[in-house]
């Protein structure tokens, strides 16, 4: 088994390859490094026919699913050139100037619309809401948070979008074949078993995440998300119509004063919304509640294959979900038990190795010889005292777990690096740290 890691920006790319030749596309990373980096790749899959046999999209977030709905794109324009061409009885229909990717027979993605029932509409409109308000404000905490809430409706736009074009009607691709085209997750069968491994030719795909509760939960949140920022937004609205009738004239006043009512009541929205982004707060690692709905909703997977040898090769894929869901959904998958350490081939860190989705304690838990970093550095990922945690994980006896492995060689991965000319000089001087 191979794991190919594809520069992606600050998502996620990486592609799993079995000893068999078998395929499956681990998210797609950004739109722009997909068709920069990851398109060529595919395209000389497709002419050596060769196809894609799954793509899985963690989760929604735009650095994750805006790569997969470029190739989607892509080869939506590849089917109405080949349709034009040949069907359409149009030989001269220009041809696309876009990569061709291979074909694909299944996708596996929890799309928006099914993680959130009959709300999907009100929380686009929200988060529209929301933006603009933020957008207002004079500090730079605001324009942090409408730049979030501006992010986060973008990946529920895309969402929606790649939902459309694996519909019938563009792409006609298998959505989620295993769970009959509903969401994924972890369900215990009638032997008390959970989900049995999705087989990719030799490879097994085995289900850690999430679990139902877990996406019980996130609904849940949504909908508490939702009433809060309509509460708030109604405040300001009210706060801010007040304003104007009790001012006088002057236009300039008015508007003043109206700005300043709203900036405060934006502060205190701000400070419920994402309490996360205060950086004066000593820092914690591994702090569920500061992980965003979409990260806990990652589906995650456990890879397994045996080789010639015999030997089973592992794979542990974590999209950005939290350390907490992993080690449940290893559990209850019987790949781990309590008090116990797993060596894995392969570890791919939580969320570009963020402070808040792992802590000292998973890297205990977990041991590989690979660790793989996915980010370009944008947001301080890798996070350093995670990249502290993974190194004395192996190399300081008070921070080990007790496995036969544990002092061995093992070797940590990046996907990009500090003279990346795609990247921010930002991200590019904390990638060099």
């Amino acid at each position: 088994m191979k794991l190919i890691v594809f520069q992606s920006d600050k998502g996620d790319c990486l592609l799993v390859e079995g000893d068999d030749g078998k395929t499956v596309l681990t998210d797609g990373g950004m739109a722009k490094t997909y068709s920069n980096h990851v398109a060529p790749f595919l395209n000389n899959m497709q002419q050596n026919g060769k196809e894609l046999d799954a793509v899985y999209v963690s989760h929604i977030d735009e650095d994750h699913i805006s790569g997969v709905l470029q190739m989607m794109d892509d080869a939506v324009e590849w089917r109405i050139y080949d349709y034009q061409t040949t069907t359409g009885g149009n030989p001269n229909f220009k041809q696309p100037d876009v990569l061709r990717p291979p074909q694909v027979d299944r996708v596996w993605h929890n799309a928006f619309h099914e993680q959130v029932a009959d709300n999907t509409g009100d929380i686009e409109d929200m988060l529209a809401a929301t933006v603009a308000v933020l957008a207002g404000g004079d500090s730079q905490r605001f324009l942090r948070m409408a730049q979030f809430h501006q992010d986060v409706a973008t990946s529920i736009n895309q969402a929606i979008n790649l939902s459309r074009k694996l519909g019938e009607k563009q792409l006609d691709i298998k959505l989620n074949p295993e769970a009959k085209g509903k969401l994924m997750m972890l369900r215990r069968q009638q032997n008390g078993k959970y989900n049995p491994p999705i087989k990719i030719g030799k490879m097994k795909w085995i289900l850690i995440g999430p679990t139902e509760a877990d996406l019980k939960e996130l609904r849940k949140e949504w909908d508490k998300w939702l009433v809060k920022n309509q509460k708030a937004l109604a405040r300001i609205d009210e706060n801010a119509r007040r304003a104007e009738r009790n001012l006088g004239n002057s236009l300039a006043n008015e508007v003043g004063q109206i700005v300043n009512v709203a900036n405060k009541q934006a502060e205190l929205l701000a400070y419920s919304l994402l309490d996360q982004l205060d950086s004066s707060k000593k820092k914690v690692l591994g702090l569920r509640r500061n992980v965003t709905a979409p990260n806990l909703a990652s589906l995650m997977f456990l890879t397994e294959e045996k080789n010639a040898q015999g030997k089973t090769k592992t794979i542990l894929l974590t999209g950005d979900g939290h350390h907490e869901d992993i080690l449940k959904g290893l559990e209850l998958q019987n790949k781990i038990k309590l008090n116990e350490t797993l060596f894995v081939d392969v570890l791919k860190i939580p969320h570009h190795g963020s402070e808040h989705n792992s802590d000292r304690e998973f890297y205990k838990k977990i041991i590989a010889d690979h660790y793989v970093f996915c980010g370009n550095g944008a947001h301080e990922n890798p996070d350093l005292d995670i990249m502290k945690a993974v190194i004395e994980s192996r190399l300081v006896p008070e921070h080990q777990g007790v496995h036969p492995k544990i002092n061995q060689p093992f070797k940590l991965w990046f996907n990009s690096f500090p003279q990346n000319p795609e990247a921010e000089k930002k991200d590019n001087d904390h990638l060099e740290k």
